[in-house]
């Protein structure tokens, strides 16, 4: 058990050192990792594997069938779970770390646990999706530009500039269009009202 928790450390501080600067508690994690010698500890492993046969022993017992086990029910215990998925949520790729070692080992990964959806459905995903986008920064970032950058403000004028009536007749004239559409209503989705920001939008005027 003790093997398991040594790994973990390592996978901790292997996740540290590979993460961006952000105040947060990944940088406490980083304070940690910048204290360990990586690359002499890798050259100390490397020379016991090379030269040393109780060590090779242990390595080949790591990569056999009763270790696999003992990573299997330790990686299942929810605790151990609960911690892993609070420094996920931190911005420590740990899964990613500790499944490159079991990639290197020859073990199962270790998979993290299913979140459970605040809503479901289409709907769900769709208002999840834009929970997650910052609206106000995209408004802001578009108005900046198209103050500072003539490209971008052509390309908007050139969107702009779009004959919407074409748009309005493939909508009439194809069955396959109305069809989707009506997928889309069905899901409840409020399809209408995205088209008419959407021409408010661009100036084209209402569908």
């Amino acid at each position: 058990m003790k093997t398991i928790f040594v790994l973990a450390a390592l996978v901790a501080f292997a996740t540290a050192s590979a993460i961006p600067d952000s105040r947060a508690l990944k940088d406490d994690f980083q304070e940690f990792a910048d204290l360990v010698p990586v690359d002499k500890l890798v050259g100390v492993a490397l020379q016991y594997l090379v030269t040393d046969k109780e060590f090779k022993e242990f390595f080949g017992y790591l990569q056999g069938a009763e270790f696999s086990a003992v990573w299997d029910q330790f990686f299942a215990l929810k605790e151990v779970k609960d911690v892993l998925n609070y420094l996920e949520d931190a911005d420590l790729a740990v899964y990613d770390a500790l499944n490159t070692v079991a990639d290197f080992l020859g073990l199962h990964h270790v998979k993290p646990a299913v979140k459970s959806l605040k809503k479901g459905g289409v709907t769900g995903f769709v208002d999840e999706v834009f929970d997650l986008l910052p609206l106000k920064k995209f408004e802001a970032l578009f108005e900046e530009k198209l103050k500072t950058s003539p490209e971008f403000k052509a390309f908007f004028e050139k969107l702009r500039s779009l004959d919407y009536h074409k748009f309005v007749e493939l909508h009439d004239n194809s069955k396959e269009v109305q069809a989707f559409l009506q997928k889309l209503r069905n899901y409840g989705l409020d399809v209408d009202a995205f088209f008419d920001l959407v021409a408010g939008f661009f100036g084209w005027g209402k569908y």
